[in-house]
């Protein structure tokens, strides 16, 4: 059997082998990491969601940091504890430092392209903040909260009407982050001596992540605590975080009652729309 090992683009013919290439050159990893600009647009390797059922009644309980104002729109540009297809994993605490040093100096872009007529919300007319809220607003099946960093607009500071319209349709849209990573530790599932350090990291961040019944097998990974949100995030069609777009937007059609604040259970039926609206619900009352 051989592993490849997609930082090292190298197949290896054992886990010892890879491990051992892997602690050789994870600081060379890292520094190449720190130096890049990414956005975490589309990306074809992007996991399968798997469907787990979500219990509304600890909804109340899990939002932090957010209220909702029917003349904005919120965007959740991006989250915590998902892994993604670069094996990075956003830990809370992320992007505290950012979303003060960056308040209004970010767009709001169309496919992070760096132009005057990409532009859907002006900086001035966008406020960055970090929310902790349920992964079921954003319509994710993974259990418990993601901390979001949030871009709250006024929905009259639009521009771009096609990106208004699709707000206001509640059609699904994710959202991508410029980003620069600042702090990255290496965790990896080795029980050699060498690696205590980066089993350490492994152990306690294992468990943080979301959607681990994603994958087949993490024999390591890379624990992000400090990231800069550089100048934009965008509105694109699929993301590498799915985790990420449009909450709170009550131009959607609502559950009725019936199946929501009478029975206190989410619509086991209907679109993923009526159920974000009836999470929603929960939150304001």
């Amino acid at each position: 059997m051989e592993y490849f090992c997609k930082e090292l683009n190298k197949e290896f013919s054992s886990k010892i082998e890879m491990f051992t290439a892997l602690r050789e050159s994870h600081k060379e990893i890292i520094t190449s990491k720190k130096a890049q600009i990414y956005n975490t647009d589309i990306d074809k390797e992007k996991c399968t969601v798997k469907v787990k059922p979500i219990d509304p009644n600890k909804l109340r309980q899990q939002v932090k940091g957010i209220e909702i104002d029917n003349d904005y729109y919120y965007i959740a540009v991006n989250t915590t504890k998902i892994l993604d297809s670069h094996s990075d994993l956003h830990l809370n605490g992320i992007w505290n430092k950012t979303a003060k040093e960056q308040q209004g100096k970010n767009y709001l872009l169309e496919d992070h392209q760096l132009r005057a007529s990409s532009v859907i919300v002006r900086k001035e007319h966008i406020e960055m903040f970090v929310a902790e809220i349920p992964f079921a607003m954003l319509n994710q099946p993974y259990d418990g909260s993601t901390e979001a960093l949030m871009y709250k607009f006024r929905k009259d500071k639009v521009t771009k009407p096609e990106y208004k319209e699709w707000l206001d349709s509640g059609d699904e849209i994710q959202a991508s982050v410029r980003m620069q990573y600042v702090i990255i530790l290496f965790a990896l599932n080795s029980l050699d001596d060498e690696d205590k350090e980066f089993k350490k990291n492994y152990d306690q961040h294992i468990n943080q992540i979301a959607n681990k019944a994603d994958f087949d097998e993490i024999d390591y990974f890379w624990p992000v605590k400090e990231a800069k949100n550089v100048s934009e995030s965008s509105l694109v069609l699929f993301g590498s975080n799915h985790a990420t777009g449009l909450i709170g937007n009550d131009n959607k059609q609502k559950p009725d009652d019936s199946t929501s604040d009478k029975n206190n259970e989410p619509p086991k039926e209907g679109t993923q729309n009526e159920k974000r609206n009836f999470y929603l619900s929960l939150l304001k009352n």
